[in-house]
This record gives C-alpha cells, structure tokens and sequence, in this order.
C-alpha cells in the first residue's frame, strides 16, 4: 500500500490581500513547516514596512 501526500504548495507571495486570498483558497491543510514559511515570511516583510515607516516618521521630525 503506498501512502500519497499531496504537494506542498507554493510559498505565498504579493500583498497581505493576495496572501490572505491565496490561503483562504487552499483546499488540503498544508503542513506545519510550510505554515511556518509563511508566518516569517509575513512577520519579515511586516518589519521591514515597520522599519520604512519608522524611516519616514523620522525624516519629518524637526529637531
């Protein structure tokens, strides 16, 4: 008897609205190595626009 997995899919990627849609999408659960790509690819990507605003805030400050 042969066990058949189904294939991971692909890493998600695009904007937060595409991301969530593309995971709403998903029939299968995939698994807990690629739930967690895709948690610190979103936590990645979530500090680096942190840090730009944190950028831009500081180039308005008046000192």
């Amino acid at each position: 008897m042969t066990s058949e997995t189904s294939p991971t899919p692909a890493d998600l990627t695009g904007t937060p609205d595409e991301r969530t849609r593309r995971l709403a999408h998903l029939v299968d659960a995939p698994s807990a190595e690629w739930l967690r790509r895709q948690l610190e690819a979103a936590l990645r990507d979530w500090a680096a626009d942190e840090s730009e605003l944190d950028i831009i805030k500081e180039s308005r400050a008046d000192y």
